[in-house]
């Protein structure tokens, strides 16, 4: 998995006057940057996750997600760049953004997870309801989504 550092501090050091954070952002959406800095402040430990939405029918059927994966790597290696944290992680997710969050949580120790989208009359036809599924298939984890009107 592609690793990018932020600079500001080591892992370890958090401000005595807040938790540390360990956020988790799964984004159907490559753009969000702006929005996400706004939303989410400092955290320590981040990792985000772009699942391989925008692929054809075709493409899933025949598992010919090549360059959809490549384009989610590289948007998720953007989104983690841009978002001032001790710890970033990018990678690209299964199509399915819940599964992709189901993944992402099986050895990621996040205290927040971020599903950014774009409104549902935008979605792809691989992302269409996941929001909500997501948020209700983690009740123990507080579960914020953001939605981009327009990628940036």
């Amino acid at each position: 998995m592609p690793e990018t550092t932020h600079p500001g501090g080591d892992a370890g050091e958090t401000d005595a006057r807040r938790p540390r954070r360990n956020v988790l952002v799964i984004s159907s959406t490559e753009r969000p940057a702006t929005a996400l800095r706004e939303a989410l402040g400092d955290v320590d430990e981040l990792r985000v996750v772009v699942p391989t939405v925008r692929q054809s029918r075709l493409q899933w059927l025949a598992n010919d997600d090549d360059d959809v994966r490549e384009d989610a790597d590289a948007a998720a290696s953007e989104i983690a760049e841009a978002i001032p944290a001790n710890e970033a992680e990018a990678i690209a997710g299964d199509p399915d953004p819940l599964q992709a969050a189901e993944d992402a949580l099986a050895d990621f120790e996040a205290d927040e997870l971020v599903v950014v989208t774009r409104p549902d009359e935008d979605a792809t036809w691989l992302e269409e309801g996941r929001a909500e599924d997501i948020e209700r298939s983690f009740p123990g984890l507080q579960v914020t989504r953001l939605v981009v009107e327009h990628e940036r």
